[in-house]
């Protein structure tokens, strides 16, 4: 399993996002190789 810091690499910070925030959704920049599940488990790792 890859470490949670090499499949995400950073918050997305826009406008957009901003808003969303407020809803409690977050926005990532994620490693293209990797897939749904890694994400999911790398997120709640962090």
């Amino acid at each position: 399993m890859k470490d949670p810091r090499d499949i995400i690499k950073r918050p997305v910070i826009t406008e957009r996002t901003s808003d969303l925030m407020a809803l409690k959704k977050y926005v990532f920049e994620v490693d293209i190789r990797s897939n749904k599940t890694e994400i999911k488990s790398a997120i709640e790792q962090i």
